[in-house]
């Protein structure tokens, strides 16, 4: 799982991180210096998908 923050009054967003906790900190942090209340903390995560047939065959890629 990944974390994002991102101030909701300016463009200004954290990097991507695996803790939360750390999210939350540049957002109060950025808080602290802006004097910016609104954030936005999103979770997410990556993933490999492929294509596979009805018959739950792997399908190549093209």
């Amino acid at each position: 799982m990944r974390y994002i923050g991102k101030c909701l009054t300016c463009p200004e967003q954290c990097v991507d991180t695996a803790a939360g906790d750390d999210t939350q900190l540049w957002c109060l942090k950025h808080a602290g210096i802006t004097g910016h209340s609104g954030y936005e903390l999103s979770a997410f995560q990556y993933f490999t998908a492929s294509m596979a047939d009805p018959a739950g065959k792997t399908v190549p890629a093209s």
